[in-house]
Order: structure tokens, then C-alpha cells, then sequence
């Protein structure tokens, strides 16, 4: 099976009910393999996840064994130029609603029982800390000198704006977007990969998903941002390019990357491109 970003994924045929089922295999360790466990169970009767049937957390190779969930992933559905997208534009909004109903005291990565183990802050001193060394080393190289300085003093401008945002922390997917999201018969039915989960402000996880691809219509996403905004409350008056600035982080973090991946590095470019020019005409 295709897995996520980091682990290993395996279909299992069993001899019993329920017959189907999938061994998830964890590169990161217990710590992870604990972290996503948890956030299944807590999350069971919330949003449409695959349920834990056996947990090898504390194996020396830690693993789950997970229900099968049935159906395609949500990129494929929306490539097959579907007749209302807007339908499951509202029903990713609703689910992702319902996870950031989840709420925590400060925002950072997990510990054990889901406990805030390394806090962060949100808004510019997180921005700035994790983008300035970045342009100083490899994806600063990668972006060319000329694209780099004038990336340097963008954020130094839009990062004050990141303490607008509302200082809620909520669970955080973090890789919230269509080939994550399973879909059977036209229903939302799984919620997959949740290893890059931490606490943090909802707009990461909204960002994720109106990234520009394109089998993903304007219906598509205006139906999400509706649905999303109906079940969890307005968002910020300038979410649109305050997420596009938070989003410049994950960009960023794919050119910093050791290895050589030429497509990734020209699509995170484009990105970047493309959001600074979005704010710039939005705020300038």
C-alpha cells in the first residue's frame, strides 16, 4: 500500500472478521506511533478514522494494526471531475470543524496521553525563528539571492501580522488535504496520517487545503470554507492571507530539505511565488 510522508503502510487479510485490515509501521518510533494512537482513540466518535484493533506502540518496531476503511482517496474522486464537488467541499469543512473542536492550552508538539511536550508560540516569533535560518542555508540556495532577499524582507513585514491570528490552540492535522481524505459513495469516510499532529492554530490545517491544485475548484473550496466557518466560527478578517503567510513555512521546509527532489523544489517555489504576490495585493 502507498503510505504516508514517513511510515510504512501494509494490507492484512485476515481469516476473521473483519478480515480487512492494515499494519501501519512506524519510522519515527514509539513516540509517534503512541501520539497517533491516542489521537484515533480520542477522536473514535468525533471524525471518521480507522480504529485501532491492535497497538505495538511499545514494540522495538512500533506498530498499529488499523481497520480497513473502504473507498478512494479524495484527490482521486475530485480528478474524476465529479458533478458537485461543493458536497464534499462542506463535508471536509464539517470534519475539520470537528477535529479543531479539540483544544489545548498552549500550542506545541505532543508528549505522552497527548500532553504539550515542547510548547511554541504562535504568530511571528514562531515565523521568523524557523524561516530566517532556513534562507540563510539550503533553502535560501535554492531560492536563488535575488528571490531569497526579497523573500527575507516579505516576511520580515508579514510576520507582525501572524499576531492577529486568535491565540487558540486546537489539534492540528497538519497535512489536511485531498489524498489524505478517503471517500466512499460520495460520503467522507476516513481521515488518514496523522503523524504530523501537534497543537497550533487552526489556519495550518485550513492552508493545507486550499493550497492551489488543480482538480480542486473554486466550488470545492468555497463550500469548505463555508461549512467550516458555519460549524467552527468566522474566521479572522484576513485568514485568507494570513494562512498563505503560515503556509510559507511548509514551502520553505521542503526547499531545506537534504536531499535533491528538482520537482518538489520548482512546485514550493511556484507557491511561494504565488502567495507572495496573493498578499501583496490583498494588504498592499
Amino acid at each position: 500500500m502507498s503510505g504516508g510522508k514517513i511510515n510504512s503502510n501494509y494490507e492484512l487479510s485476515l481469516k476473521v472478521e473483519p478480515f480487512n485490515a492494515v499494519l501501519r509501521l512506524y519510522a519515527r518510533g514509539q513516540s509517534t506511533c503512541r501520539m497517533e494512537r491516542d489521537i484515533l482513540r480520542t477522536l473514535e466518535d468525533l471524525v471518521p478514522v480507522a480504529k485501532v484493533l491492535l497497538d505495538g506502540s511499545e514494540n522495538a518496531q512500533s506498530f498499529l494494526v488499523l481497520s480497513w476503511i473502504n473507498g478512494e482517496t479524495l484527490d482521486h474522486t475530485l480528478n474524476q471531475q465529479i458533478r458537485d464537488p461543493e458536497k464534499l467541499g462542506s463535508q471536509a469543512g464539517e470534519v475539520l470543524a470537528n477535529i479543531h473542536q479539540m483544544e489545548f492550552p498552549e500550542a506545541g508538539f505532543f508528549g505522552q496521553d497527548l500532553k504539550i511536550e515542547k510548547p511554541f508560540p504562535l504568530g511571528k516569533e514562531s515565523f521568523l525563528s524557523f524561516v530566517m535560518p532556513a534562507l540563510d542555508g539550503r533553502a535560501g540556495t535554492r531560492l536563488g539571492a535575488d528571490r531569497t532577499d526579497y523573500l527575507r524582507q516579505f516576511s520580515l513585514w508579514a510576520a507582525p501580522l501572524l499576531d492577529q491570528m486568535p491565540k487558540r490552540a486546537c489539534l492540528v492535522h497538519s497535512d489536511f488535504n485531498p489524498p489524505n481524505l478517503m471517500v466512499f459513495h460520495g460520503k467522507l469516510v476516513g481521515v488518514l496520517d496523522w503523524e504530523f499532529s501537534h497543537a497550533g492554530t487552526p489556519l495550518t490545517d485550513i492552508a493545507n487545503m486550499l493550497r492551489h491544485r488543480p482538480y480542486q475548484t473554486p466550488e470545492f473550496n468555497d463550500a469548505f470554507i463555508a461549512t467550516y466557518e458555519a460549524k467552527a466560527g468566522t474566521l479572522p478578517p484576513i485568514w485568507q492571507s494570513l494562512s498563505r503567510i503560515l503556509d510559507l513555512m511548509a514551502q520553505i521546509e521542503m526547499l531545506d530539505a537534504p536531499e535533491d527532489r528538482p520537482g518538489v523544489f520548482k512546485w514550493a517555489i511556484e507557491r511561494i511565488d504565488d502567495t507572495v504576490r496573493f498578499v501583496e495585493k490583498d494588504l498592499g
